[in-house]
């Protein structure tokens, strides 16, 4: 199958060239006075927008991180969780360079939902590891991750937490004036070739102040060849290649938005595009040494090359429409009525041996109505309060000979409440603060061919409280509970899937998951330092999962969807110093942190290891800054995992070594300010062989070796 490399939207086109040539002429425009810079990504107060009642990080009760500004920057890679893939209580899945999806806390794929501006990013990531999540994440303003269950705000895909990609698509302020972001980057072990642009622009219209329009413009383009590794692909094999087959992406995606903002509201309309073909890598004809499903397979004579000499890739495509709304003050009581409406239409297929093989495709719409309420003040203090109604109608099919699972329909109608209250004191900072919500879902889901259809009603409720202790010093506790349905993948899927060399089999008897959570947290916040220390025990109740077994069908090993009790317990924790600030030596900071996961069934004597669960790590780095000069040194130690189910083997530990540099030119501080960037990514410069122990293709794909990246960055 070819898709027409084009974006779907007038006055762009999707030839490389010319965005690289656009870059490079705004570029040359680059004055070259060394002066240090002041990005409008670095914030003070951090906002979650993910939160219904816009709280900032620091003082949220429910555990959140934020990444944006120059960690952002440093963290840029191609797919969503390998940027995320250094916060504490977060990695990611690995399913070769196209494919990385957080895991929050030992829970991945339908238990952590990403949101592309607070609404659903409405792809087929959750259905298997190997499917890419069409959001490209080197422009955006910042991505916020709640961890823990977060299905009050945003139904049972979030019972293990959230992922929001703010990509200024749809802006709720007006912000006058041109802005313009664009970067060129190349590595030493892909041979990357990365280009990326992003225009704002907004201007004031009418008498009124703070009415007008701002437009948004961004494309990126991505394409890099098979990665560099530092030994044998195949876990204990000679070295037969120095890079890893099928790793190679190509990649291009874009958008194109419109808001209007007026002094009763605003309305905004997204049209974007995001297009990729990426490898899968495959075992080939010799299994890895020591892992138990793939030596049973070569034993029964079956070669895991399935797909020709050409292997496996998957061609991905996806059409969005957004619109985004808002009546400030429509009736008393009411602070704002909001809307967002998503449009999708997505699809990508499974090509073998150069052929179209499965072809999955998502057609989907997605609406949210939220209304938040004004501080109502009462005898105790404040209440501040949000509710509001969502909607959810996904149409999934899988076609070809090949297809695992049937046709489906989902919809989803949902309603929740949340409310934050606070005494009223004469500091905020004195005061103790609590959180509460309740959700309602209804879930349907129905097979195409009439064959089966299930309906499911789901409950959530949280409590979260925040104590100050000592000055600086709270404590911060949640209580929540969730249900999920199951998918329609885990319910009925029946065949092989190629692309994953598995025969799925799903369970159509499958009850709905529910998950109780208890945290306590430790904070300190100050000019010079910050800890964060968190304890979690999450209880699932018929959690549900993929269990490997020795079996075989059509040459495949059988993976199939149970159920059991489980309960994942953990720690975090997070420490920021700044060691010294002077005119002279500039700032240097201190960064510490550590995190652990643990995922066990509760009623398996001999083995209650859950599979796939993430390792321990710690870690730690300085930066420095020093005008126009900014540097991170860090390292992070990921312990060996020996803790693994049944057919599953351990994982070695290794050391992740990083480095980033970057030198700005040009004065960030005067009218249209033009300012430039150098800059130089170094990834895993001890040249570790690293193999991620949540990826079932581990054994034979391992991480990219030392990879130097380095380009340049415009800011306007």
């Amino acid at each position: 199958m070819t898709h027409p490399k084009n974006l779907c939207f007038s006055g762009f086109s999707s030839k490389k060239l010319t965005l690289s040539v656009a870059i490079c002429v705004c570029l040359a425009a680059t004055q070259t006075s060394a002066q240090s810079k002041t990005l409008d990504t670095e914030l003070d107060e951090i906002v979650v927008t993910a939160s219904p009642l816009d709280e900032s990080a620091d003082s949220a009760i429910q555990p959140v991180s934020v990444l944006n500004g120059k960690a952002l920057e440093n963290a840029a890679a191609g797919q969503l969780g390998q940027v995320l893939a250094r916060i504490p209580g977060v990695q990611s899945t690995f399913f070769g360079a196209g494919v990385g999806r957080p895991i929050i806390r030992g829970l991945e794929g339908a238990r952590v939902q990403t949101l592309s501006d607070g609404l659903s990013s409405m792809d087929a990531a959750s259905s298997s590891p190997d499917h890419a999540t069409p959001i490209e994440p080197i422009l955006v303003d910042q991505i916020e991750v709640l961890k823990g269950p977060a299905t009050l705000y945003y139904g049972s895909g979030a019972i293990g937490g959230v992922v929001n990609v703010v990509d200024g698509r749809l802006p709720t302020a007006l912000k006058t004036g041109t802005r313009m972001r664009a970067q060129l980057g190349t590595d030493t072990a892909s041979e990357l070739k990365l280009g990326a642009l992003r225009v704002d622009y907004g201007v004031e219209s009418g008498a009124e102040s703070g009415s007008g329009w701002l437009v948004h413009l961004d494309a990126t383009t991505r394409e890099s060849d098979n990665y560099e590794i530092p030994g044998a692909a195949i876990l204990g094999e000679p070295v037969t290649n120095s890079v890893l087959d099928a790793s190679a992406i190509d990649s291009l995606n874009g958008a194109i938005s419109a808001t209007y903002f007026g002094s009763g509201g605003r309305f905004g309309v997204a049209l974007s595009r995001y297009e990729t073909e990426y490898g899968i890598p495959e075992a080939g004809e010799e299994e890895p040494q020591g892992a138990a499903i793939f030596k049973a397979q070569a034993a029964n004579g079956i070669s895991l090359a399935k797909a020709g000499e050409e292997g496996v890739k998957i061609d991905l495509e996806q059409d969005r429409v957004d619109l985004s709304g808002a009546l400030y003050s429509p009736i008393s009581g009411i602070e704002e009525l909001s809307f967002r409406l998503g449009r999708n239409d997505y699809q990508h297929v499974e090509i073998e041996g150069g052929e179209q093989g499965t072809l999955f495709d998502v057609s989907q719409t997605d609406l949210r109505i939220e209304a938040r309420q004004s501080n109502i003040s009462a005898s105790f203090g404040e209440l501040r309060s949000a509710f509001g109604l969502t909607h959810e109608n996904r149409d999934f099919a899988a076609i070809g000979e090949e297809a695992f699972v049937p046709a489906s329909s989902t919809k989803t109608l949902g309603a929740f409440w949340v409310a934050h209250v606070q005494p009223e004191t004469d500091s905020d900072a004195d005061s103790w603060h609590m959180d509460i919500g309740l959700r309602l879902d209804r879930v349907k889901l129905d097979l195409e061919d009439g064959s089966a259809q299930s309906s499911d009603s789901l409950t959530s409720a949280s409590l979260g409280l925040g104590v100050p202790i000592a000055q600086n010093w709270s404590v911060r506790g949640n209580l929540d509970y969730a249900e999920r349905a199951p998918t329609a993948e885990e319910r009925y899927s029946d065949g092989a899937h190629i692309a994953t060399q598995s025969f799925e089999l799903g369970d159509a008897d499958l009850l709905v998951e529910s998950a109780r959570q208890f945290e306590l947290g430790l904070h300190y916040h100050a000019e010079a330092a910050h800890f964060k220390a968190a304890l979690f025990r999450n209880s699932f109740k018929d959690f549900i999962y993929q269990q490997p077994t020795d079996d075989f069908e059509d040459g495949l090993p059988v993976f199939f969807w149970t159920q059991d009790d489980a309960t994942f317990t953990g720690a975090e924790l997070e420490f920021d110093y700044t060691l010294v600030q002077t005119a002279e030596l500039g700032q240097i900071k201190l960064h510490l942190q550590a995190d652990r996961v643990r995922g066990t069934l509760d009623d398996f004597a001999d083995n209650q290891n859950l599979p796939r669960i993430s390792p321990s790590r710690v870690g730690g780095g300085l930066s420095w800054e020093r005008g126009a000069w900014q540097t991170n040194a860090s390292v992070l130690r990921y312990f060996e995992q020996d803790r693994v189910a049944d057919l599953e083997t351990a994982t070695a530990g290794y050391n992740m070594l990083d480095l980033d540099v970057s030198r700005s030119f040009g004065d960030a501080t005067g009218e249209n300010a033009l300012v430039s960037e150098i800059y130089l990514q170094a990834r895993n410069l001890g040249d570790q062989e690293a193999r991620v122990h949540s990826s079932r293709v581990k054994d034979f794909a391992p991480l990219p070796g030392r990879n130097v990246g380095f380009g340049v960055r415009f800011y306007w």
